[in-house]
């Protein structure tokens, strides 16, 4: 069934879930401070709009897809924001990573104006979203994730109703740390391999087949790190801001995280570095630059 929606928020992710629902019929209105993201969506049939409330009016569903909590409280809470120009009754579905405080925080609001809010955070990175492949994890009401499940499904192969609001956002920032701390540990041992005379493919073969293989490692690296290009697929700097999310919530729950923030100083050097802007596997570049080797398969050397 056709639907009116919203969509703020047009960057790595965004831009590329919006064709998908334009390709199943959907009528999207959207929004970003970037003109010419919103003007290549309209050539795709998006209808643009000059402001998040511009976007949310007359929309049963309103996406985003934004880089910061304050941001995202922005464009929800503020003035021209989502509620006030969505209509009484509208889900709002936020795909941005934020800290699940603001995601609780948000959806009281929403729920106190008559609205409804999803914390509902993805993994897949540019690939999944092109492919219509993401991992969606949501927090929110039962009732509410069945009503925007059919949508997501046109953008998304996995979709986790995790728990109540905020649970999103809880294993999504455990799912990115565990992934950080999971390309230092490769990139330290692929880097002491390589400098003690492995070849760097003779090792990939064997650890990809013991008990040190990882969904990294076998897909990930490949397309980015060992690669000649090392293409950006998700940033350093938003893998850093996810980090000391991370970092918050634990401090938040007097738990102790030794081993994250290690990482998190690690990631640190990498943007102090320069490397923010790099995909977040560069990290390991700390590690080369040690070394003096480059990681890098002789399948993608020119």
């Amino acid at each position: 069934m056709t639907q009116v929606l919203g969509f703020v928020g047009l960057g790595n992710i965004g831009g590329r879930v919006v064709p998908h629902l334009l390709k199943a019929g959907h009528d999207v209105a959207v929004f970003d401070v970037n003109k010419e993201a919103v003007a290549a969506l309209a050539e795709q049939g998006a209808r643009p709009a000059e402001s998040p409330a511009e976007a949310a009016k007359g929309a049963s569903v309103i996406f985003l897809s934004l880089p910061t909590p304050q941001i995202v409280r922005t464009v929800v809470a503020d003035e021209d924001g989502v509620l006030e120009g969505a209509s009484q009754g509208a889900i709002i579905v936020d795909h941005s990573t934020i800290d699940p405080e603001t995601a609780r925080d948000l959806a009281a609001a929403a729920s106190a104006g008559g609205f409804s809010y999803l914390d509902a955070p993805v993994s897949g990175g540019v690939q999944g979203a092109d492919a219509g492949t993401l991992s969606v994890m949501i927090g929110g009401e039962t009732d509410t994730v069945a009503k925007v499940r059919p949508l997501i499904e046109a953008f998304a192969g996995n979709i986790f109703h995790v728990g109540p609001s905020g649970s999103g956002q809880v294993i999504k920032l455990a799912n990115n740390v565990i992934s950080a701390a999971t390309i230092l540990a490769l990139g330290e041992g692929l880097s002491a391999t390589v400098k003690a005379g492995v070849d760097l493919d003779t090792a990939v073969d064997v650890l990809t087949k013991s008990s040190a293989a990882s969904f990294m490692l076998t897909s990930y690296f490949p397309r980015t790190l060992f690669t000649e290009e090392r293409a950006t697929s998700f940033a350093l700097d938003f893998m850093l801001k996810d980090i000391k999310l991370f970092l918050e919530s634990a401090v938040k729950a007097n738990l102790p995280t030794p081993v994250s923030n290690i990482v998190g100083d690690i990631y640190r050097i990498g943007n102090r570095d320069g490397r923010g802007a790099k995909d977040f596997t560069s990290v390991v570049e700390f590690y080369e630059d040690f070394s003096g080797i480059r990681l890098q398969s002789k399948g993608t050397q020119s």
